[in-house]
Order: C-alpha cells, then sequence, then structure tokens
C-alpha cells in the first residue's frame, strides 16, 4: 500500500474515523470530513461532498507530486480525463494494450508519466492559466533542444534545407 494522502474540506469538523475512499481504484485515499451515510434497505449509503471538486484535488496531488506515479494513479487520470484506454493509445501513439499494462503496473510508464501529468494538468486549467503554465514548459524545451545542436553542426547535417517558407526567396 502506498502512504496515506488525506483530503479534507476546510472548515468542517473531522470525521470520528477517516474515511477510506478506495471506490476510485485509489487504495492510499483518506477523506478525514465531507462525508456522511445514510442507511437503506440496501444497506449504508456513503454521500461524498463536492465529489467533483474532490477527485480534481486527487488528480492535481497525483500530476504534482514528486514521485513515480502508479499504474493506478495512471488509470485514475485516465479516468478523469474521460478517455478510454484506446482513444489515450491513439493520442500517445502506442497500442491500447500498453495503456493497460500501464494500469496494471506490468510496464515502465517511462516517458508516458510525463505525459500523463501534463495532459491532465492541460485538461482541467482555465484557459488563462494553461497559457501561463505551457509556456514556460515550451521555452524551456526548446531552449534545450537548442542546446543539444548548435547552429553550425546542424546546417552541415540538413545540407542548407530550413523547414518554413520564412526566408525561401
Amino acid at each position: 500500500m502506498s502512504k496515506p494522502i488525506e483530503y479534507f474540506i476546510k472548515g468542517r469538523a473531522p470525521l470520528p474515523q477517516p474515511y477510506a475512499y478506495r471506490a476510485i481504484g485509489l487504495d492510499n485515499v483518506l477523506l478525514l470530513n465531507g462525508v456522511s451515510s445514510t442507511q437503506t434497505a440496501y444497506g449504508p449509503m456513503i454521500h461524498i461532498e463536492c465529489i467533483h471538486g474532490l477527485h480534481r484535488a486527487i488528480g492535481l496531488g497525483i500530476a504534482e507530486k514528486p514521485e513515480a506515479m502508479s499504474g493506478a494513479e495512471f488509470r485514475f487520470l485516465r479516468k478523469q480525463l474521460g478517455l478510454t484506454q484506446e482513444e489515450l493509445a491513439a493520442r500517445m501513439r502506442v497500442s491500447d494494450q500498453t495503456i493497460a499494462n500501464y494500469e496494471k503496473g506490468k510496464s515502465s510508464l517511462g516517458p508516458a508519466e510525463p505525459f500523463m501529468r501534463a495532459l491532465y494538468l492541460v485538461h482541467i486549467l482555465p484557459n488563462r492559466t494553461r497559457v501561463e503554465v505551457l509556456k514556460p514548459m515550451i521555452e524551456k524545451t526548446a531552449r534545450e533542444m537548442l542546446k543539444k545542436l548548435p547552429a553550425g553542426p546542424r546546417s552541415q547535417v540538413v545540407e542548407g534545407w530550413q523547414q518554413g517558407r520564412d526566408e525561401a526567396a
């Protein structure tokens, strides 16, 4: 089991016992409040306040954590994105079996992990914030790419060819 992660709604009284929220496929989420129970003819019915906000908080916690993401966390983010394994596989240009193996923990996430983190963040952030978050990431990546192949060797490799129309004449 992963280290427990606790969530709560500010200003609410704590539960006598934390509620283990396992219905989402993660075994380490504990709710400290915001949970109530009603007895029905079929047994207790659990009510979770603002479940959409809770799921966003959990997803954001996964996307921002410095530790490696588990397969279950990867699956949670995919489901929050509203994507099937097949749809995510098409975006990542891998097979749906590869996605299934990631989610089952049968294969390392490798580059799929930062892709999923970024995809989730782009999905949940408001438009203006997306620009503020993505622009520095893109600029950093572009600077790193430019460091890898200086202009001199680059021009030798491409033998005069350039991409685009700016300097064509």
